[in-house]
């Protein structure tokens, strides 16, 4: 790992001044004063909302306050946050928050009292944790107690949900975050190699998912979880039911399938990546959920060109699943580092055991309106089910001046484990 470590990239000073630059050009357009940015607990993976990372290059978790023209203001959960704070000092590593501007306390009543002590408390505000940030939250981020407390507190201001601006100003990346996703790319790439080279019958999902565990960490990349399953038919998505459930991991057999949603992370920028592992000679269907699902592939990444909208790669994509006569499990593509687009085919979750549920409401595609722009991140996810046979590939797919520039090819492609 030494030579490797040499090329582990970094934020700069520009790129800092950069991302608070884009918070004051937030603050003109919706014509605020301040921005009060609310970032989920860390480790809350999948799926992390971070927004106040964006702004402080710390661990996530805190409440940013960001008055227009001045530095921003993080208030962290715990004075544990603040010990790390003082530990990079250090070490000489680059946190973007000064002492003096770091406190302690995430709560409704600690954010008042800040306001009050700076003179913010009949301004304008711009609030990022309002708005729905799918697939988990669905109400906004924000705790309601915190949000209901502000609100008292602050009765001379006014507020305004100001995320889905945040997210048109951030979801085009710089070049030092390209450099970023890259590296987390190339992790998500060995976390899945890893997971094919342990595959083989005998084995246990717990090993597999071990496998991908340890490839991140070694390879310098950080994640908290996998979705993950496996049988000779699997119509589920989510995490192992032994990481939720008191029950024995399942062992692989001769003509499985393992299906896997890894999650690379560096820098708090993720990139996603789609396995689907044929342990020896498997079911025709499967073979014809693959070739669906990797056209619809190869479509998307085709159309993710700048200037086209997210409404034509969702249709490129969604093609081949109704020429095969497929449906899917979950949506075909999302954006990613932010979350906020999502684009669904045209069936999803058609099991005839659904009707014993109660209402089953699917993810409906969001933003198919919006125009692509060159350094937005996309997760490509084709899924194709022919009746209980499922094939999941894809991984992270930024949008090029021309189609789409792939970040990671192994999980792309149905992955064949030997042995």
């Amino acid at each position: 790992m030494n030579n490797q470590d040499t090329r582990i990239p970094t934020y700069s000073l520009e790129e800092r001044d950069r991302r608070w630059n884009i918070a004051n050009q937030l603050m003109e357009e919706e014509h605020v004063d301040v921005l009060i940015v609310y970032g989920d607990r860390e480790g809350a993976f999948p799926a992390v909302f971070n927004p106040d990372t964006y702004f402080t290059n710390e661990r996530p978790g805190s409440i940013v306050i960001f008055p227009k023209n001045e530095e921003p203001i993080s208030v962290v959960f715990l004075a544990t946050a603040v010990e790390d704070h003082i530990q990079a000092g250090y070490t000489n590593t680059q946190g973007w928050i000064r002492p003096e501007n770091m406190y302690v306390g995430k709560m409704g009543a600690h954010i008042v009292k800040i306001m009050e002590e700076r003179g913010l408390t009949n301004k304008a505000f711009g609030v990022i944790g309002l708005e729905p940030y799918p697939p988990y939250y669905f109400d906004g981020a924000m705790p309601y107690n915190t949000w209901q407390t502000i609100l008292k507190g602050l009765p001379n201001g006014t507020f305004k949900s100001v995320g889905h601006k945040f997210f048109a100003l951030s979801s085009v990346k710089s070049q030092e975050e390209i450099v970023v996703l890259k590296w987390s790319a190339n992790v998500g790439e060995k976390m899945c190699q890893a997971m094919l080279e342990a595959t083989k019958p005998g084995v246990r999902e717990n090993e597999i998912y071990a496998a991908a565990m340890n490839a991140c960490a070694t390879h310098v990349g950080f994640t908290t979880t996998i979705l993950m399953g496996s049988g000779p038919e699997f119509v589920g998505w989510g995490l192992p039911a032994w990481t939720y459930r008191p029950e024995r991991p399942r062992v692989i057999q001769e003509g499985d399938i393992i299906l896997a949603e890894v999650f690379s992370s560096f820098g708090m920028l993720e990139t996603q990546h789609q396995p689907s592992i044929a342990v020896g000679a498997v079911h025709p269907d499967f073979e014809r959920a693959a070739a669906a699902a990797r056209q619809s592939y190869e479509n998307g990444v085709k159309e993710l060109r700048h200037g086209a909208t997210f409404g034509d790669v969702v249709k490129a994509m969604n093609e081949p699943m109704r020429e095969a006569g497929g449906w899917h499990v979950h949506p075909l593509i999302h954006s990613i580092s932010p979350f906020g687009l999502i684009g669904v085919g045209d069936e999803i979750a058609r099991l005839p055991e659904a009707r014993e549920y109660g209402k089953v409401l699917p993810i409906p595609s969001i933003g198919l309106e919006t125009e692509l722009k060159t350094g937005m991140v996309f997760a490509f996810e084709p899924n194709c089910a022919i009746g209980k046979k499922v094939i999941n590939l894809g991984g992270t797919v930024i949008v090029g001046e021309a189609g789409g520039i792939e970040l990671n090819k192994n999980s792309t492609h149905l992955m064949r484990a030997t042995w």
